[in-house]
C-alpha cells in the first residue's frame, strides 16, 4: 500500500515538473519570436545610411538581451502549482 502512495506522489511531482517545463518552453518560444521580430526590424535599413559599427553594436546588444532573457527565465522561482 505504501508503495502505491509513493508512486502516486512521484507521478504528481513529475507531472508538476513537466508542466513547469512546458511553461518554460512556451516562454522561450515567445522570446525567440520577439527576438526574431527585433532582428527583422534591425535588418530593414534599406533606405538608411549604413554604419557598420552601429549595426555590430546593435547585434551585440540583441545577443546580450537574448542571453539575459533566457537567464532570467531560468533563474525565476516557480510560483503557484504550475
Amino acid at each position: 500500500m505504501q508503495i502505491k502512495v509513493m508512486t502516486k506522489k512521484r507521478q504528481e511531482c513529475y507531472l508538476g515538473i513537466f508542466n513547469k517545463i512546458d511553461c518554460i518552453e512556451d516562454r522561450i518560444m515567445e522570446i525567440k519570436e520577439q527576438l526574431a521580430s527585433l532582428k527583422e526590424g534591425f535588418s530593414n535599413t534599406d533606405n538608411l545610411e549604413v554604419c557598420v559599427d552601429e549595426i555590430e553594436a546593435e547585434k551585440a546588444l540583441l545577443e546580450i538581451m537574448s542571453e539575459a532573457s533566457i537567464g532570467a527565465l531560468l533563474d525565476t522561482e516557480p510560483q503557484g502549482d504550475a
